[in-house]
C-alpha cells in the first residue's frame, strides 16, 4: 500500500542552477557595477592634514627659536 507522506518529511530539492545570476547584459549603458569601479582618491584631501600639520611644526620650531634667542642675549 502506497501512502503519501506529509510535505514536512519530503526530501529538499537542490537548485542546479546556482547562486550567481549573470545580469551583466542586463545593465543599463550608463550603468556602473560597484565591484568594478576603479578608485579614484582625491589627493587634496590628504595633503591639507599635512601642509596644516607642516605649519603648525614650523610655527612652534620659530617660537622657540626666537625664545631661546633672545634670553641668550
Amino acid at each position: 500500500m502506497t501512502s503519501n507522506p506529509p510535505a514536512e518529511t519530503l526530501p529538499a530539492e537542490h537548485d542546479k542552477t546556482g547562486l550567481v545570476v549573470d545580469t551583466g547584459h542586463d545593465m543599463h549603458a550608463d550603468h556602473r557595477d560597484p565591484q568594478r569601479q576603479t578608485v579614484h582618491q582625491d589627493l587634496t584631501i590628504g595633503i591639507l592634514p599635512l601642509a596644516i600639520a607642516s605649519f603648525l611644526v614650523l610655527a612652534f620650531v620659530v617660537a622657540a627659536w626666537t625664545f631661546l634667542a633672545a634670553g641668550a642675549g
